[in-house]
């Protein structure tokens, strides 16, 4: 595959994601600078990579000025639909070449590895990076969906009333009144040899959080 000349992100996903909560602050123009980053609590060798990722993403132009669709990765009013366009236009070579989805996880990262030309030591940063921001904008990668992204799916199923079994009255044929436990919650977490136990632990928790939002909802659980 052909080699390109722009590296793609290889910051700290953790990094890369303060950084855009950061600049949710500025507006359209806004001059970003190193300095300003490390007063946030960003590294100081890690402010250029920083930097250089935002342009990369088409965030920053060559003066390191806003563009206005960093406004897009909101945590709170995300916009998907710009989110996609800026990874599919920033990530262009590597969408213009691979047919998508692929066969699994480990294939999606050799295919980005080989269009990108990168080393192991930086694909190990790079590749999360990239399947972060998928993940986030809801591009569909691989064709499983349990380990879509890096990440196994969490399935759940709720609104099956549960009842004890109708109990007859002594002496009769009757059936007394039949007992109402709530309702069955059935969590599905899918594995596969990719799982890590980070997988394991960010699959609970959205189980979790599913289960709370239900609550909340008004739904009775046994």
């Amino acid at each position: 595959m052909t080699k390109v000349m722009s590296t793609p992100p290889y910051v700290p996903k953790k990094g890369l994601r303060a950084i855009l909560d950061f600049v949710q602050h500025h507006g359209k123009g806004d001059k970003l600078s190193r300095e300003e980053l490390h007063k946030r609590g960003l590294s100081a060798h890690w402010t250029y990579p920083a930097l250089a990722a935002l342009r990369f993403l088409g965030l920053l132009d060559a003066k390191d000025r806003l563009t206005g669709k960093h406004l897009a990765f909101s945590r709170e009013e995300p916009d998907f639909r710009v989110q996609e366009s800026v990874l599919k236009s920033a990530y262009g070579d590597f969408f213009r070449q691979v047919a998508l989805p692929v066969k699994d996880t480990g294939r999606l990262k050799e295919l980005f590895q080989g269009v990108y030309n990168l080393s192991d030591r930086v694909t190990t940063s790079a590749f999360p990076i990239f399947q972060y921001l998928a993940e986030e904008a809801h591009i569909p990668l691989v064709v499983s969906s349990s380990d879509s992204l890096g990440e196994n799916n969490v399935t759940y199923s709720t609104g099956e009333e549960v009842k004890a079994p109708p109990r007859t009255a002594p002496g009769g044929n009757e059936p007394l009144q039949v007992r109402h436990l709530g309702y069955q919650v059935t969590v599905n977490l899918q594995v596969t040899k990719y799982t890590t136990e980070k997988d394991l632990m960010k699959m609970i928790r959205t189980a979790n959080r599913a289960i709370h939002l239900m609550k909340k909802s008004g739904d009775k659980f046994s």
